[in-house]
C-alpha cells in the first residue's frame, strides 16, 4: 500500500478528518514536535495553561522552553476532581475556558486522552475557547487518541495536534506525526529540522535537501501507512472503541473481585483505559518500577504509578480464557504476596484463577 510520503501525508490527514491538502508534519520522536509545540506556545515570554493530566516529560518540555523564551505556565489541577466524580465534562470545559480567560493565557496544552486514560472533551473545550479568547494558541497531544478514539479535527478548532504512531494507531515503530488545523503561521514555522527524519523528508519534498546528512530509519513511515491500511480495512473506529470499553468493563469487575478499587470518571471522560488502586497498604507504599516488575513476573504487563495505582489498556481483540485468568492470578498475587497470609476471600479468588488457567 506504499505510495510515497506525500500520499502517507494525505492518508494522515483523512484519517483525522482533515482535507488531504493539509499541512502534516513528520518526525523521529513525537518529543520534538513537543518541542516545536512548546516553542510556540511560550515565544515572547507568553502565558500558557497546561492541566495535571500532562505528560510528566512534556511537562519538562514545556518548563525549560518557558526559562529560556521568558515565558510562564499556569496549572490547573483538575484530575482529582473528574477521577472523583466532583467534575462533569460541561464544568471542566467551562473551568479551562474560564481560567484562559481569568490569567490571559496565550496559549493552552491539553491531552485528547491522558496517560492515565482520562478523555477530555477537546471539541467542546477548544469551540468555547474561540468563542471568548480567539487568538489563544491551542496545541492537543493526541498521543493516546490517535487509533483508540475517533478524531474529526474539523470539529476540533486547534492550532496544532499532534501524537505517535506506536501506541493505539499499532504502527509499533516510533513516529511523530503533527496536524496544524488553523494556518496561523506559513507552514515553514512548524518544520522540525532537529529532527533528522523530519529534516531528510523536509529536503526531499523543498528539492534543497542538505549537503551533509545523517544516516536516517525510514522503517517508520512504511510501518504507518500499513497501519493505516490494516484500520482502513477493519470496523469503524467507533466500533472499535466501544467493543474496548466493553472489555476494560470487563476487566473493571475483575478487579473488583481481586480486592482492587477502580478509580472511575464520569461516562464522557472514560476511555478504553482504567485505573485500578490496591486495597493493600503495603502494595500503595511500593515504588511504581517494584510493582510493574512484580506483575511482569507474572507475565502481565501494564502502567505502574504512586500509590498502588495501575493503569490497564483494553486490547482490540477478545481476552481469551487463558488471558483472563492470567490475569486474575496476577491481580490476586500481587495483593496477596503484600500481606504475611492470604485472607480466606482471595484463597477462593484464587482457587477458581487456577481453575481457569487449568
Amino acid at each position: 500500500c506504499w505510495g510515497g510520503v506525500d500520499e502517507l501525508k494525505q492518508t494522515l490527514a483523512r484519517f483525522v478528518g482533515l482535507p488531504d491538502a493539509s499541512h502534516v508534519l513528520l518526525a523521529g520522536r513525537s518529543s520534538n514536535l513537543m518541542k516545536v509545540a512548546a516553542r510556540t506556545l511560550v515565544r515572547a515570554g507568553q502565558s500558557t495553561l497546561v492541566t495535571d493530566l500532562t505528560w510528566p516529560s512534556y511537562q519538562r518540555i514545556l518548563h525549560r522552553a518557558a526559562r529560556q523564551w521568558s515565558g510562564r505556565i499556569e496549572r490547573l489541577p483538575i484530575r482529582a476532581g473528574i477521577l472523583s466524580g466532583n467534575l462533569s465534562v460541561i464544568e471542566v470545559v467551562n473551568l479551562i475556558a474560564r481560567q484562559v480567560q481569568r490569567t490571559a493565557c496565550r496559549g493552552l496544552l491539553l491531552p485528547a486522552v491522558s496517560h492515565d486514560g482520562i478523555r477530555l472533551p477537546i471539541a467542546e473545550i477548544c469551540r468555547a475557547i474561540r468563542r471568548f479568547c480567539p487568538g489563544v494558541f491551542v496545541a492537543i497531544d493526541g498521543s493516546q487518541a490517535m487509533g483508540q478514539v475517533p478524531t474529526n479535527l474539523t470539529d476540533v478548532p486547534c492550532d496544532m495536534f499532534f501524537g505517535g504512531c506506536h501506541k493505539w494507531l499499532g504502527a509499533y515503530l516510533p513516529l511523530g506525526v503533527a496536524f496544524f488545523a488553523r494556518r496561523s503561521a506559513p507552514a515553514s514555522n512548524w518544520e522540525c529540522h532537529a529532527d533528522p527524519l523530519s529534516s531528510f523528508l523536509y529536503g526531499i519534498e523543498s528539492e534543497r535537501p542538505p549537503r551533509f546528512t545523517e544516516t536516517v530509519n525510514v522503517s517508520p513511515l512504511f510501518s504507518c501507512r500499513g497501519a493505516l491500511e490494516d484500520l482502513a480495512l477493519g470496523e469503524a473506529q467507533a466500533n472499535t472503541l466501544q467493543r474496548r470499553r466493553a472489555r476494560a468493563e470487563m476487566m473493571v469487575r475483575i478487579g473488583q473481585l481481586a480486592g482492587w478499587t477502580p478509580l472511575l470518571p464520569d461516562d464522557g471522560f472514560r476511555s478504553a483505559a482504567i485505573l485500578l488502586q490496591s486495597t493493600s497498604s503495603a502494595i500503595r507504599q511500593l515504588n511504581p518500577h517494584e510493582l510493574r516488575e512484580r506483575f511482569h513476573k507474572l507475565s502481565v504487563a501494564l502502567t505502574c504509578y504512586q500509590g498502588g495505582v495501575i493503569r490497564l489498556s483494553a486490547p482490540s481483540k477478545p481476552l481469551s480464557t487463558h488471558e483472563v485468568g492470567a490475569l486474575i492470578q496476577a491481580l490476586v498475587l500481587v495483593q496477596a504476596r503484600a500481606t504475611r497470609s492470604i485472607p480466606q476471600p482471595d484463597q477462593v479468588l484464587y482457587a477458581e484463577a487456577t481453575a481457569q488457567m487449568a
